[in-house]
């Protein structure tokens, strides 16, 4: 696909780097909009659809509901959020809005107003386009440390990546991922102000914000380091700019857990309410830091090769950080990758819906883009081939809905 893009390119045309760009990006929407349609085809009478829905319909279910529900409350309201948190028979706090931030329903709350075109059709379409701002932006943060084919070859494989079908639903990852390609980009520009607009919002949109604050903390750290050795240097003016911004993302990492406890007089609401999404696991338990990802490799895989199997998952990720193609991203996206990776150890309760939440890792997709771009075609199909299979893959697996369903996206 990118040699042919390639081809046109020497030939004259599309010689604009977003034309290019929108092109590769564009074929990897126009591939997931087909499988949407051809799992469409198989899928059955559900809790939201009838049976073989139509394209948006089938793109409005599972946690789209939820962004709905804040969307459909309306403005100058607390947009779908309880005021007092809910409580089930056994005094549990039950799954409800507070789980999902306001960002995107907000924005699509606002486009509507604008076009008077409704949720099911509207939300799919934002975050389509969207992508595609996203994957404008991505590439500008790609040639900032390789050249513009590894670049392109790179999109192409994120574009392609298992679970980028979700990046045109009606989910906020499109618009928290376009937030955070933004903030990484003035970041690694050293214009740390110009990424303050898009932390702020990325604090209401999705959640990471506290992982950003560790990779600034960090980034901080290695340019002080590096100036005090004289590999580099690191003025004043930039020693105090980075701290704020590093305090600043702290303090914006917890901002939507405080608003919750603000509103509903209960100051752990929000974490309460996301604990609720693995109760069915854990039970009601409270968070410990890394717990969950024993609890559930011992649920899927038993006591004995569950805790192997997270060891094992730990030491390979402390591998792949100091491969060549990963020591090639650089102190910022590598620093990035790193924290929330730790992030995610920390807090996350890996499940189905693992590839989806990975998806802020797509640096990652440019350290492979560098470590294949020289493979021959033939390799290069091969990758493809086996990034188009995972895709069909999460689709029939995690979006394709079949009761009782414990694989959400």
């Amino acid at each position: 696909m990118v040699d042919g893009i390639k081809q046109a390119t020497s030939r004259g045309l599309f010689q604009v780097w977003w034309v290019r760009v929108l092109i590769v990006f564009g074929s990897t929407r126009l591939l997931s909009f087909s499988l949407f349609l051809l799992t469409a085809r198989i899928q059955g009478d559900n809790y939201w659809t009838k049976a073989h829905p139509g394209y948006f319909d089938f793109l409005n279910i599972w946690d789209a509901e939820w962004y709905q529900k804040i969307y459909d409350y309306g403005l100058g309201q607390l947009p779908g959020y309880p005021t007092v948190l809910p409580i089930d028979a056994a005094g549990n706090v039950p799954q409800n809005a507070w789980a999902f931030m306001p960002g995107f329903p907000m924005l699509v709350r606002a486009l509507n107003l604008l076009t008077g075109i409704e949720w099911k059709y509207l939300a799919p379409l934002t975050s389509t386009a969207l992508s595609l701002v996203l994957a404008l932006v991505i590439y500008k943060i790609f040639t900032l440390k390789f050249d513009a084919e590894t670049s392109l070859w790179s999109i192409l494989l994120f574009g392609l990546s298992p679970a980028s079908p979700v990046l045109q639903v009606g989910y906020a990852e499109t618009l928290g991922l376009l937030l955070l390609a933004c903030g990484l980009y003035f970041l690694m520009k050293h214009q740390y102000f110009a990424a303050v607009p898009f932390l702020v919002a990325l604090s209401i949109t999705r959640p990471g914000m506290v992982a950003f604050a560790m990779m600034l903390g960090g980034m901080w750290l290695v340019r002080h380091f590096k100036a005090r050795r004289g590999f580099a240097e690191f003025p004043t003016g930039e020693r105090v700019k980075l701290a704020a911004l590093a305090a600043l993302s702290s303090a914006l990492g917890f901002a939507w857990y405080l608003f919750a406890g603000w509103v509903t007089g209960k100051p752990d609401a929000y974490l309460l309410t996301e604990l609720a999404w693995r109760a069915g696991f854990t039970g009601h338990a409270k968070l410990v830091p890394v717990e969950g990802w024993f609890i559930s490799s011992n649920w899927y895989f038993g006591p004995v090769f569950g805790p192997i199997l997270v060891i094992a998952a730990i030491v390979a990720t402390v591998w792949i950080m100091f491969t060549p193609g990963v020591k090639a991203l650089g102190n910022e996206l590598r620093l990035w990758v790193g924290t929330y990776l730790l992030y995610l150890l920390l807090v996350f309760f890996p499940q189905s819906s693992t590839l989806r939440i990975l998806l802020p890792v797509f640096p990652l997709f440019a350290a492979l883009g560098v470590s294949t771009i020289r493979a021959n075609r033939w390799l290069k199909l091969a990758l493809v081939l086996v990034l188009v299979f995972c895709q069909i893959t999460w689709l029939l697996t995690c979006w394709l809905y079949t009761a009782p369903d414990s694989t959400p996206p």
